[in-house]
């Protein structure tokens, strides 16, 4: 007889049809996460986009997402279609071929319905960001202890010394430890004087508590221009779409890293022109193209961003010149730290209490008879943590020294990028013939296509009000054939 039941734990007969169920369930579960595109797509680049499409009104074009994010075209083309793929939105093509992506006000919510591991991404990021800060606080502690540590270590040799000394004076009065119950019952009052009071109140009106500025101070708070790059693609993106898709290589040197003005590579009288091989970047990421105009002017037409869905007022009439000073994206100087001045006199006495007690500690246990006082105290593993106190103590403040030097490398060289974006900005305000003629054709060269709801042929949506004319006459068509009318070809 074939078994159609199994006993589980509990005595109860579990049907083997039920069984089939939950592991058709879970094989159908695994299956929908493993065809997930949205998975494929990085954190980062999923919510930038899923961002711009709401800030967009759930209708846009490649174009407009490529603006609003600062990515590059293919990364937004690929985004949108997984994203599209998981949410089952709608494209619809315009009469010229356009490609628009509608997507539902709930498009984030399919989404997540369909993928566990997109659910549990925040879960997981509040567990990464608790144990960052839980390092953060670790090294910070850990300054605390070494002091400790030593200063135990040093108090017990130092009491072990003078009882020897005593006992071989005849000077029996400190047998029995009593010197180092002395020592020992001051040291609390070192552990608690170690912090100021003073921290506490730190803490109140600061972010940062005293432990995490220690942190802050050995090893920083990360690269200040995180999001620097994203910042500047995304005004750069917004801006070219402004005008209209062409512009000038003067009015992008605000955004991407132009040479630092000097006399050679100024325009002149004599119509030398500034090299424009800073906007390459530019033209990889969004698709770009150069061309010449009828009056030899250099100028860079981006074409995906002349298809929109955004009704958006042009900045003038074609061919007019309207110079607006852009704000120049400015990168951030290396910080060394973000502790307050009260924090950083208690970081610096601490370390230097922590560097002395290290340093004495080492020399005392060159002593052999120092090893054996830890030992019977049952301390002899502080002379085998010795080693890991020392590279502590050096680190605290080797790493501030080398990366003080790095970064005033690095801000050395930011601050002359900024001086040339800064440049280049105040030029626009007052600018030359020269640059007022390349403006101007550049205006009477750029074009806005909106696409609007009218202008759509085709549509993925299901339902006649969803396909456009050329979908209604394919199924006319194959109707009529499928009826036998005599239509052997399309009307």
């Amino acid at each position: 007889m074939t078994q159609a039941s199994r006993t589980n734990h509990s005595g109860t007969r579990i049907p083997s049809s039920s069984r089939g169920e939950v592991s058709q369930g879970i094989e159908a579960a695994i299956r929908q996460e493993l065809g997930m595109q949205s998975n494929r797509l990085l954190d980062t680049t999923r919510e930038r986009v899923e961002s711009s499409i709401e800030r967009l009104r759930y209708r846009a074009t490649v174009g407009d997402v490529a603006a609003a994010t600062g990515l590059k075209l293919n990364e937004a083309e690929d985004a949108l279609k997984a994203l599209a793929f998981d949410s089952q939105a709608v494209l619809q093509v315009s009469s010229q071929g356009d490609v628009v992506y509608a997507f539902t006000p709930d498009f984030r919510t399919r989404i997540r319905n369909k993928s566990l591991s997109l659910r549990a991404k925040p879960v997981l990021k509040k567990i990464q960001d608790g144990l960052t800060w839980l390092v953060r606080v670790t090294f910070g502690t850990a300054l605390f202890a070494s002091i400790a540590i030593t200063f135990l270590a040093i108090t017990v040799v130092l009491s072990s010394s003078r009882r020897n000394d005593d006992n071989r004076r005849g000077g029996g009065y400190y047998s029995g430890g009593g010197g180092g119950g002395v020592y020992f019952g001051g040291f609390p009052d070192l552990w608690l004087y170690s912090r100021p009071n003073y921290a506490r109140s730190i803490r109140d009106d600061r972010e940062l508590s005293l432990p995490e500025a220690i942190f802050s101070f050995v090893f920083g708070d990360g690269d200040p221009n995180q999001d620097y790059e994203e910042g500047r693609w995304r005004a750069l993106g917004q801006y070219i779409q402004r005008r209209n898709g062409v512009v000038t290589a003067e009015e992008m040197a605000p955004f991407l890293d132009p040479p630092v003005p000097d006399a050679a590579s100024v325009s002149g009288s004599s119509g030398i022109e500034t090299d424009d091989s800073f906007v390459l970047p530019a033209l990889v990421k969004f698709g770009g193209e150069p061309f010449v105009d009828d009056a030899g002017h250099l100028l860079y037409r981006f074409p995906s961003f002349q298809r929109t869905v955004i009704q958006r007022e042009e900045l003038g009439g074609r061919g007019s010149v309207r110079l607006i000073r852009p704000e120049p994206q400015y990168e951030h100087e290396w910080k060394q730290t973000a502790a307050s001045l009260g924090q950083m006199v208690a970081i610096t006495a601490l370390g230097i209490l922590n560097v002395v007690g290290v340093v004495w500690l080492g020399s005392l246990l060159m002593d052999p008879m120092a090893k054996a006082a830890l030992i019977r105290e049952g301390l002899g593993w502080v002379a085998s943590l010795l080693p890991g106190l020392q590279i502590y103590a050096a680190a605290y403040f080797g790493i501030p020294a080398f990366r003080w030097i790095g970064n005033t490398i690095a801000n050395r060289a930011i601050e002359e990028r900024n001086e040339a974006r800064a440049s280049a900005a105040d030029a626009l305000t007052q600018p030359t013939p020269l640059l007022k003629a390349k403006v101007a054709s550049a205006r009477r060269q750029g074009e806005r296509r909106v696409i609007a709801k009218g202008d759509i042929v085709y549509s993925t949506a299901e339902g006649e009000a969803g396909k456009g004319a050329e979908a209604r006459e394919v199924e006319d068509w194959e109707r009529r054939l499928a009826e036998g009318g005599g239509a052997g070809k399309r009307g």
